[in-house]
């Protein structure tokens, strides 16, 4: 961390002739990585270290950024350039510092890839316990990120974390063709919890297929984490400050507003504990802070940055986030979801009939900012009173997020991870099926 505080000091010297105003960041991340085959294990390890600049010049923003060894006069010469056709600047620099999170010390980063190699060969054999011909891959990644921000109006502050990425899915022969399931998630503190992920891969294999969807039409639909975390992509986008500017939201004018189902509390939790995306303060420095975007079905507000929040007349949340050389937006950060507090885990018994759905392959044809969709999932599950009864191929649901989850009739009562998300099963009614 002390390297890169100097070589951000570095290039805030080399603004200085150029502009009254300049943030530089600093990120450093060493890895380990493990890819885990049927056939053969592949370990990885490296460091990478980048720099990103934003500087305000003539009024506007430009921003830069690289990976790898930096030249503090290439830096500059690139945002320079950027402020050209950057857009303008409505704020300044942050001038107080953020309190920096001293890096908590756990096992994490005393893991091996023997340690990850075991740890895999133990979930292979509780799967083949319950599937003997099933086959088990993955890809874990697990490390340390170390950020730092100063600019030039005196701020400085720095954190770091431990994060663990993984990926998981298995295959299993079946008289027609091959199923596959698959599962991703993110923390911070440890390995996937193991019952977690049986939860998670094994709920949908089940080897009948049907030849047509009777289910077409509209109906009920249980979305299993993963496939909810690809749904609530238009609130993520319909919460942002910036496209409240743009007069893109979908939500404008509906704060304090029933918009969803009362039985819906969604929350962003930049402090989340094991929270991949969590952090003290966001890319601009600003000190983060838990929020609640609905509370029982009711907008609370929208997420700002200083610039969306300089546009409309309001104030940063501390949800600022980018990536190296691009410009700030909003963000969510952990998206979670209140758990039911009794009823079933994965909501197929108070659902009673219906499709479920585990992953979607792609989201296109639909709107982030209106919030329609169109899904295509692949591959769905059909059960009954509560009971999978086989899968069916080529499946498209289509609809409204927001007019979706106005009708719940059911959310499960454990959350489980989905990428950066904590989320429940969902049963939704109603949604168009083809």
């Amino acid at each position: 961390m002390r390297e890169v505080l100097m070589t951000g000091s570095e290039i805030l010297v080399a603004c200085e002739k150029v502009s009254t105003e300049a943030e530089v960041t600093g990120i450093n991340r060493w890895y380990k990585s493990l890819e885990f085959t049927p056939v053969n294990t592949t370990p990885g390890s490296g460091r990478r270290t980048g720099w990103g600049l934003r500087m305000i010049r003539n009024g506007k923003i430009g921003v830069s950024g690289e990976w790898g060894m930096i030249d503090p006069f290439r830096l500059v010469d690139k945002v320079i350039g950027s402020c050209r056709y950057g857009p303008a600047a409505l704020f300044s620099f942050p001038e107080e510092s953020p309190e920096s999170e001293k890096t908590i010390t756990d096992d994490l980063t005393a893991i091996t890839h023997d340690t990850v190699y075991t740890y895999l060969n133990s979930l292979q054999a509780r799967i083949k316990e319950i599937h003997p011909l099933a086959a088990l891959s993955a890809r874990i990644q697990w490390g340390k990120d170390s950020f730092a921000i100063m600019n030039s109006r005196s701020l400085r502050g720095s954190y770091s974390k431990t994060t663990v990425l993984t990926s998981l899915w298995i295959t299993l022969p079946s008289d027609t063709g091959l199923l596959q399931s698959g599962y991703s998630l993110n923390t911070t503190d440890s390995l996937p919890a193991m019952n977690d992920v049986l939860d998670m891969l094994l709920l949908p294999i089940h080897a009948e297929r049907f030849d047509s969807l009777s289910a077409a039409g509209r109906k009920k639909v249980v979305f299993s984490p993963m496939a909810f975390s690809l749904l609530l992509q238009a609130v993520r986008a319909g919460v942002s400050g910036k496209l409240l500017g743009e007069g893109a939201s979908p939500l404008a004018g509906s704060e304090g507003k029933q918009v969803l189902s009362n039985m819906l509390t969604i929350r962003d939790l930049p402090r989340l504990n094991s929270g991949v995306s969590s952090a003290p303060f966001d890319s601009e420095g600003i000190p983060t802070r838990d929020k609640t975007l609905f509370e029982d079905g009711i907008f609370t507000g929208f997420l700002h940055d200083l610039g969306s929040a300089a546009e409309c007349k309001a104030e940063s949340t501390g949800s600022s986030g980018r990536n190296l050389g691009e410009h700030s937006k909003p963000v969510c950060t952990n998206l979670t979801v209140d758990p039911s507090v009794n009823g079933s885990v994965n909501t197929l018994e108070e659902t009673g009939s219906g499709i479920l759905v585990t992953s979607i392959l792609s989201a296109g044809g639909g709107n982030a900012a209106s919030g329609n969709f169109t899904l295509d999932c692949g591959r769905v599950y059909l059960f009954r009173r509560g009971e999978i009864l086989g899968y069916y191929d080529g499946c498209v649901l289509s609809g409204n997020v927001y007019d979706t989850l106005s009708r719940v009739t059911a959310i499960g009562s454990r959350q489980y991870r989905s990428g950066t998300d904590l989320l429940p099963f969902i049963s939704l009614d109603g949604i168009s099926i083809r």
